[in-house]
């Protein structure tokens, strides 16, 4: 397929989730804005978000997310769960904000990655090279993995994970100013 029909697959796909409702919505007008753009279309986001997940086998489909929160962190979710047939293990995780965008070209695609490295998205770079589709993965640094709970057992002190709860909630933070900073250096470097 050529990036034309690529794209337009992309954009419905993107349309079916914003009606779903399965679009982090801080980000949507950075989404909006890329896959206005005449080069490039977006295929996965996520704006960052602060976890509790179970992990219950050696797969990742043998994972389930028990809190999930792109946002503020609410300590009540966090600190209320229902352990009752958890057993494995429990992680603390703060993931950072990521966005796999396509390129029509090796050039636009590096353009936008040295946006993104200059906007504090260190961890990216372009990880598919076929003709008329250049994948760029940009990731964030602000990032938090505890295990907390095993076998329905509490590892960490309530005080301590009160205190990871605010660190994941400070990272969070600074991630948004980087998802920011790259939007506003995007949007400033095609404006001409």
């Amino acid at each position: 397929m050529g990036f034309r029909i690529d794209k337009e697959k992309a954009l419905r796909n993107y349309d079916y989730a914003l009606k779903k409702k399965k679009v982090d919505k801080p980000i949507i007008p950075l989404l909006d804005y890329i896959n206005s753009m005449k080069k490039y279309y977006t295929t996965f986001s996520c704006s960052g978000r602060t976890i509790l997940l179970h992990e219950f086998g050696k797969r990742k489909i043998d994972n389930k997310f028990i809190v999930k929160e792109h946002g503020n962190v609410n300590l009540n979710k966090f600190m209320n769960i229902n352990l009752d047939g958890l057993e494995g293990k429990i992680w603390l995780k703060q993931e950072p904000f990521i966005i796999h965008i396509v390129g029509k070209t090796l050039e636009s695609a590096k353009k936008v990655l040295e946006i993104g490295m200059k906007s504090g998205l260190k961890h990216s770079g372009v990880f598919v090279f076929k003709p008329d589709r250049y994948i760029l993965e940009l990731n964030g640094t602000q990032r938090l993995s505890a295990p907390i709970i095993e076998n329905k057992k509490m590892l960490i002190h309530k005080d301590y994970f009160i205190y990871l709860l605010s660190l994941a909630e400070e990272k969070m933070r600074k991630n948004e100013g980087t998802w920011k900073s790259f939007e506003r250096n995007l949007r400033s470097k095609f404006r001409g």
